[in-house]
């Protein structure tokens, strides 16, 4: 405000002198000039030029007082863009590392990504002198890698723990002198290998039974077999892929239960499997436990070719799967070997 009223002081200094020596050079002017054109000419300049000096000084004036009142250090500090720096970069950590949308996430939806979109078509002209934006922390992904399966030794010693556990799940006929009816037989639908054991019934009305005590994970018995045509379909991409997806596999063992068995100490976690029921018994409900004996169903054919064609009395047989660390027992093994391991699973001596 000092500095304001300075320059109007100043300002009136300048316009008094200035009309001093205008209105003396107008009266030597109005002496020697006769004609009124003349003299309105020179009124009209004159009025110009005070014009002109009024608006200068308050230009100046005011350029004054919005002048820097820090030093050009701490205004630098302040406000880096006017100092010619880069400006400052908000590091707020991203959701995917904290776990916590940004304060303005909610007012402000989508504005995020218009700016990612910004920065991205249009990059710092010195990209070298840029400080680096921090991107969001990749999500972890879980992978399922090939696992070394058990050697013969070490699934014939699991199979020798498991033994004194383990119920025959079947009232079939024991499978162990057909090595089709063997994991590891051929089979188209698994590109190639079997990883259950086939027990043969021949008609219906057989009861599958619980292998071991356990808790049951997952029950499928409303199950509705596609036309022969689409399961066709579906063998013929897992054909392709050399490979059976995993969905794709639910849906060839019709009804059928999980049972998980908890992990047994010294060789881990075990769950069995039993496919083609005809029907799962009423008492089976996913979360409950079950009893090594106990039912979990009839013994049938769905999911198979057969029922596919709508033959549901045709080749009545349990498909069971024992499962230990997430492979099945006897991975890699000869059709020798896959016999002994079993075998002695269900105690029974070969013939």
């Amino acid at each position: 405000m000092k500095k304001f009223r300075h320059g109007l002081r100043a300002l009136g200094r300048g316009m008094a002198a200035s009309f001093r020596w205008l209105g003396a050079w107008i009266v030597k002017g109005l002496r020697s000039l006769r004609s009124a054109r003349a003299l309105l000419s020179i009124i009209c300049l004159a009025a110009a030029f005070a014009v002109g000096i009024l608006v200068s000084q308050i230009w100046a004036s005011d350029s004054a007082d919005d002048g820097p009142t820090t030093s050009p250090a701490s205004s630098a500090e302040s406000n880096p863009s006017d100092a010619g720096g880069a400006p400052e970069i908000d590091e707020e950590p991203s959701s995917g590392a904290s776990g916590e949308l940004p304060a303005n996430a909610d007012d402000t939806p989508g504005e995020s990504d218009s700016n990612e979109e910004l920065a991205t078509a249009n990059p710092p002209a010195d990209a070298g002198s840029a400080p680096a934006v921090p991107g969001p922390d990749p999500t972890p992904v879980v992978v399922v890698v090939d696992q070394e399966p058990p050697t013969y030794e070490e699934a014939l010693a699991l199979a020798a723990a498991l033994a004194p556990h383990t119920i025959y799940p079947s009232e079939c006929n024991s499978p162990l002198d057909n090595p089709d009816l063997m994991p590891n037989a051929p089979r188209a639908y698994r590109s190639g290998i079997h990883q259950g054991v086939d027990f043969q019934c021949f008609t219906l009305g057989r009861s599958a039974v619980a292998a071991l005590d356990g808790r049951v994970v997952l029950a499928v018995g409303n199950y509705q077999d596609p036309d022969s045509d689409d399961r066709d379909e579906l063998l013929g991409i897992a054909e392709t892929l050399r490979a059976t997806p995993p969905f794709t596999l639910l849906n060839l063992y019709g009804n059928f239960v999980v049972i998980d068995h908890g992990v047994f100490p010294y060789f881990g976690h075990v769950v069995t499997v039993y496919a083609h029921l005809h029907e799962v018994d009423p008492g089976i409900r996913v979360g409950e436990r079950i009893q090594a004996g106990q039912r979990v169903g009839e013994i049938g054919n769905r999911g198979t070719h057969a029922a596919a064609n709508g033959d549901f009395y045709v080749d009545p047989h349990l498909h069971w799967e024992i499962h230990i660390n997430n492979l099945y027992l006897g991975a890699g093994l000869s059709a020798g070997q896959t016999r002994e391991v079993y075998a002695t699973l269900f105690s029974e001596a070969p013939t």
